[in-house]
């Protein structure tokens, strides 16, 4: 922003929305890989099946569940931000080049 107009660089930003979709998308791989691999070692209830560790079951599992569905989200989200911004940063062009278009046909009628 200067002197209180703003300027877009239409290049710059549609980088930034397929860089921030391509981040989304890493995530997303990243907690399936990982999270399917922390699911299946928890699984194996590695903590016992005695009292103990089935009291552990009972507190983990709730918390895994949520961590790997709120992770998945999250890289889906970010992933669908990269397509608003694309999105935006089209109909900003179409008004701009409607706008530019209305001004012309406001200044072609006064001449």
């Amino acid at each position: 922003m200067a002197d209180g107009q703003v300027w877009l660089d239409p290049g710059r930003a549609r980088r930034g929305g397929r860089d921030l979709g391509l981040a989304g998308a890493a995530v997303t791989a990243r907690q399936r890989q990982a999270g399917g691999r922390i699911a299946a070692a928890s699984a194996q209830r590695p903590w016992g099946r005695d009292d103990i560790g089935a009291a552990f079951e009972r507190g983990y599992r709730g918390y895994e569940e949520t961590v790997l569905r709120v992770w998945a989200g999250l890289g889906h989200r970010i992933e669908g931000l990269g397509d608003e911004v694309l999105r935006a940063v089209d109909a900003d062009l179409r008004t701009d080049t409607a706008s530019g278009k209305r001004l012309d046909r406001v200044t072609d009628q006064r001449r």
